[in-house]
């Protein structure tokens, strides 16, 4: 009887130590920024068949993709979580109010949850609060949880009101236990300092801090809710050293709050090709963005309540994979409510062929074409002397693909971003404003500085109607010694700064906004003042909107894309196919910015205002003062 009682502790013993070992998988993406369509030309993406496009990405091999990894994972547990900015970037943004596609997609394809990115509050807390409103009316209970622990709500305003009805509902959550395979995962979801930082069009929605939040959803998660893994979708970032380290803030949520197990991040587009294991033991993950990839960790929970990683796979998503029929249906459904809404009262198509690339335009420093494209696109529209942006502004290449040929989709995908100022419509209005000579040398100097302090592609200044030289070596905000008026066909003429005539500027309502800033980014060293034509002062941004039909009633706003697809359809058709060609040779490819290098005098002074040469009287006095300190010593001696 004894050896019975024995040999059946062993066995249950044994069979406890098996339970107390379970593997899960975590499937992730983050930043699909509505790029449903792949990576490319969109009339090259062919999801239907394999091996014939070059394009990446596309939600319909998304989800025969998440199909192949949920078979393989078979009976163990499995998680689809996604870390934020699910929308902006495409046209497909631009009809996400009415149709709610994007969160409709992800609930389709089985995502158990999300977070909020800073580009879901893009068009407004009113905006988010449409594109819930849409998705829920399509689907009903079958949506996504939306995860978003940090969120605050202004009582004392009404702007978010309807984006808080939503969170009443439990549509927006801030947190969410799922049980799977006898597991109990606890969810949250964090917007971080940088991203809410980049949000403006949130408010009046907040954000309380993430560290302090993560506490607090740790502590609950671990002691009232019992559950055996803490994941936190995390809309932070990380980003990798010289010495080739990973920081961040996610990295940072990692090592200064305890007990969360995984990072699934989002907002720095990072394609981490292994988890970054912080401590030793807490995997953050990344996926890239715009569904190129699909990330797939693979975990053990010991018996003990610690964690392993048992390996880590980023799934590139192309032409190898078939796209889902059913996904690419739907999709297809999306692009005619662009047509039809968005599109048709402008004169274009979703798939409409409207220009040709003799080669991949890039946003590199030293790719200037496209830049060019789009600031001479701003001039030619606001009818301006000037018009300029920050290569940060460009949100994408213009790809060249199998035949070079780019349809409207392709490129709204240039400037895709904002909202109006006089009407909800997407996309930033255009302004017109007017400075003086010296003015314009201020607001170059600031678009200067602003790069090299950020040491940053984004903040490269991109102009058109100008160029201009700088001189590293002289004093900051005083760096720019030539300034040339004009253009390659017309030809330039240099800018006398003492000539008291406007010069009109263009630009985005994004971008020409941090004029009225200056004074207070420059401590005053700086004076801008954005005025109309007749020299009276501009109040705000709003009074300095382009009005493309002054006798319709209010303002009818210009919009950025807009002005690049019209500048694009009127480029010259060399060869006779129907299309425009963009050029990339000759003046296309002109440099606008000259940095000049030199002690030489001329080069120092060459129209320096009162900061260069009270720098230059601050070093000579210096000097005499330490040649008379010198002097003296030595008639002493």
């Amino acid at each position: 009887m004894l050896r019975i009682l024995l040999t059946a502790t062993c066995l249950l013993a044994a069979s406890l130590g098996v339970a107390g070992d379970r593997e899960f998988t975590l499937l992730h993406t983050n930043d699909w920024q509505s790029r449903l369509l792949g990576f490319g030309p969109n009339n090259e993406y062919t999801p239907a068949t394999t091996g014939d496009d070059d394009t990446v990405g596309g939600v319909a091999r998304l989800a025969t993709l998440i199909g192949e990894r949920r078979a393989a994972a078979a009976d163990q547990p499995l998680l689809l979580l996604d870390a934020g900015d699910f929308t902006m970037g495409t046209l497909f943004h631009t009809v996400t109010r009415e149709l709610g596609g994007e969160l409709r997609l992800m609930s389709e394809l089985g995502y158990d949850a999300t977070t909020l990115g800073n580009h879901e509050f893009d068009f407004r807390p009113q905006g988010l609060a449409a594109m819930l409103g849409a998705a829920r009316q399509a689907l009903g209970d079958k949506l996504l949880p939306v995860l978003s622990s940090n969120i605050q709500f202004d009582p004392a305003r009404r702007e978010d009101d309807a984006l808080q009805a939503h969170y009443a509902a439990g549509r927006i959550l801030p947190y969410k236990v799922i049980e799977r395979g006898g597991l109990r995962f606890g969810l949250f979801g964090l917007l971080g300092y940088n991203a809410a930082d980049v949000a403006p069009m949130a408010k009046p929605v907040t954000f309380a801090d993430p560290k302090e939040t993560a506490r607090a959803m740790v502590k609950k998660l671990r002691e009232e809710e019992h559950v055996d893994v803490v994941v936190l979708l995390s809309h932070m970032g990380v980003s990798q050293q010289a010495d080739g380290s990973w920081r961040g803030e996610e990295v940072e949520m990692a090592e200064q709050v305890p007990g969360i197990d995984i990072i699934v991040g989002g907002h720095s587009h990072t394609a981490l090709p292994q988890p970054v294991l912080v401590n030793g033991r807490v995997p953050v993950i990344q996926a890239g963005s715009e569904i190129q990839y699909l990330g797939e960790l693979r975990m053990r929970l010991a018996g003990d309540g610690h964690l392993q990683v048992l390996g880590y796979q980023l799934h590139k998503i192309d032409d190898r994979i078939p796209g889902d029929a059913t996904i690419s249906t739907e999709v297809e459904g999306f692009k005619q409510v662009v047509t039809t809404k968005m599109l048709a009262p402008h004169g274009y198509r979703f798939e409409q062929p409207l220009a040709k690339v003799d080669r991949t335009l890039t946003r590199a420093y030293d790719d200037p074409v496209l830049a060019n494209l789009v600031t001479d696109a701003l001039r030619q529209a606001t009818a301006s002397d000037l018009a300029f942006t920050g290569n940060g502004t460009i949100r994408d290449d213009v790809i060249h693909g199998r035949s070079g040929i780019q349809a409207v989709s392709d490129l709204f995908r240039i400037a895709p971003l904002g909202i109006g100022e006089y009407d909800d419509a997407p996309g930033y209005p255009l302004i017109k404003v007017y400075f003086t000579g010296r003015e314009i040398k201020s607001i170059l100097e600031v678009l200067l500085l602003a790069y090299q302090l950020r040491d940053s592609d984004s903040y490269f200044p991109r102009v058109a109607g100008v160029r201009f030289s700088y001189n590293p070596y002289r004093v900051p905000f005083d760096r720019v010694s030539r300034i040339e008026i004009g253009d390659a066909q017309h030809g330039y003429r240099e800018l006398d700064l003492d000539d008291s005539r406007l010069y009109s500027v263009g630009a985005s309502s994004y971008v020409g906004s941090f004029t009225w800033l200056i004074p207070e980014l420059t401590k005053g060293l700086l004076e801008v003042v954005p005025k109309d034509a007749a020299g009276q002062p501009y109040a705000d941004i709003r009074a300095a909107v382009l009005d493309t039909d002054p006798a319709t009633p209010g303002i009818q706003e210009c919009k950025e894309w807009q002005a690049i697809l019209d500048h694009v359809r009127q480029l010259p058709d060399a060869d006779g196919d129907g299309l425009a060609d963009i050029s990339s040779q000759g003046a296309a490819a002109e440099t606008r910015m000259q940095r000049v290098a030199s002690l030489s005098p001329l080069e120092l002074y060459r129209n320096a205002g009162r900061l260069q040469w009270g720098a230059t009287l601050v070093v000579g006095l210096g000097l005499l003062l330490i040649g008379w300190l010198l002097r003296r010593g030595r008639c002493r001696r």
